[in-house]
């Protein structure tokens, strides 16, 4: 008996020879979603017995998944809400395509295909490697745009984001007619820290001062570096004397801080300069930083170690 030679085996046995061997999973249902085929790979995917699928129809191979956590990785909270899920989006369309993780953390792009007949073609591709990338991918974006906003030596927003965070802010305060309050706040004599102690000292203190302000501000206050030893902090929804408030708290509990770690005896303090969007909701940016830059000058004029609110001076 001799061998078929390649050019005598058909396009069927070669599809079906596919079909059998391929690595992607493949199943085939009838217009009743009971199953007529799967192939090797299907079964290896899910972790299937395939002496057990003698006559499954889809909801078997759905409530298998869902009792074994095999297979799909279900978010459902119960087996009847994964059903009726998938009885919502299956046949839905002639053709359609999605992705879908497995327990064992795989991903799978899922293409359903839909006949006249009724019959239904399931196709799954391993994707992990494609999403694993992607992944990668979103955290070096997500990585790069972190450096870009964030001030390296502080860790606090730079100048750049705190700035625009302040601009959408003011924006929202003049939508909705609600009060806001700009800070700057500037550490006292800190030419005099690096003089004396050296600029690696001078480092600690801006480092120390960042997390200190950040720490004790409320969850909705938002604290930046704008450049030097200088800060910036937005008050949302605030009015003026409640964030005076918080920031006169801040300055006293800093007296009572012990920063024996960055040099013996050491201490310091800040001034700030408050502004309010109460009395003109309408008022830029930098007006309104101009007016907190002007009421921190009237801080260190006065003596430092304050928080003064602008206050127009007389004509």
């Amino acid at each position: 008996m001799t061998s078929m030679r390649p050019s005598q085996i058909t396009l069927e046995e070669v599809m079906k020879n596919h079909l059998q061997f391929t690595e992607n999973p493949i199943a085939v249902l009838d217009p009743q979603d009971r199953f007529i085929f799967h192939n090797p790979a299907f079964v290896k995917t899910f972790g299937l017995d395939p002496s057990a699928m003698d006559g499954w129809a889809m909801d078997d191979w759905l409530s298998w998944m869902y009792r074994h956590r095999g297979g799909v990785n279900i978010e459902k909270e119960s087996l009847q809400a994964w059903l009726d899920y998938v009885h919502s989006v299956s046949r839905s369309k002639p053709f359609r395509r999605f992705e879908t993780d497995l327990i064992d953390g795989r991903w799978l792009l899922v293409s359903e295909q839909s006949y006249p007949s009724g019959h239904l073609v399931l196709h799954f591709a391993d994707i992990t490697l494609q999403k694993k990338t992607e992944q990668e991918l979103k955290e070096a974006i997500a990585k790069i745009e972190h450096i870009a906003q964030t001030d390296e030596l502080t860790g606090l927003p730079n100048r750049r984001h705190i700035l625009g965070r302040f601009h959408e802010e003011l924006m929202r305060a003049a939508r909705y007619q609600h009060a806001f309050c700009f800070g700057i706040l500037d550490i006292d004599h800190f030419k005099q820290v690096n003089d004396s102690y050296g600029h690696p000292v001078g480092d600690q203190v801006l480092k120390h001062f960042a997390k200190f302000v950040r720490d004790h501000l409320r969850s909705q206050d938002m604290v930046g570096r704008v450049g030097g030893e200088e800060f910036a902090v937005l008050f949302p929804e605030t009015e003026l004397d409640d964030a005076m408030l918080v920031l006169r708290r801040i300055g006293d509990a800093l007296q009572q801080e012990h920063l024996t770690q960055i040099a013996p005896d050491f201490s310091y303090t800040f001034s700030a300069g408050l502004a309010s969007t109460q009395e003109d909701l309408l008022q830029d940016c930098n007006a309104l930083m101009a007016k907190a830059d002007k009421a921190l000058y009237q801080a260190k004029h006065a003596g430092r170690n304050r928080v003064l609110r602008y206050q127009e001076e007389p004509g």
